[in-house]
């Protein structure tokens, strides 16, 4: 385990991820890591199932993705998806979503970037303690 200071960028939920993390840059690099390595293939899956129109296999997909927002400090992302998943089980129609899958999709396209940053500088710090 590496605790060591680490400030987290403003733009993530600092404060949920200093408590979840406490300290320990190792293990946020290596969930920052599986979420940018898996993040990109579940939103395919979203995409595809938007796609197809199937809102009840749209809805397993977002709540598939969901709790990987949070764990990296997107904990507004997880509201995000957390309305949609909802919303999808009162509607069959997938134009009623429209709004909240392209809101889920904006959202998650303009924070990776930051996640990806986030990871890169995780493991700065971590390389230079070793």
């Amino acid at each position: 385990m590496n605790n060591l200071p680490f400030s987290f960028d403003k733009r993530l939920d600092s404060e949920f991820l200093q408590s979840m993390y406490e300290g320990d840059v190792e293990h946020a690099s290596m969930i920052f890591s599986l979420y940018v390595d898996m993040a990109p293939g579940l939103i395919k899956d979203i995409d595809e199932s938007f796609a197809l129109g199937t809102v009840e296999l749209l809805r397993s997909q977002v709540h598939k993705l969901k709790p990987t927002f949070s764990f990296v400090g997107l904990t507004k992302i997880t509201k995000n998806a957390e309305v949609l998943e909802e919303r999808c089980k009162e509607t069959s129609d997938i134009s009623d979503i429209k709004d909240l899958y392209n809101e889920l999709k904006n959202n998650y396209a303009q924070s990776f970037p930051i996640v990806e940053k986030e990871l890169g500088r995780l493991k700065n710090q971590i390389n230079q303690c070793v």
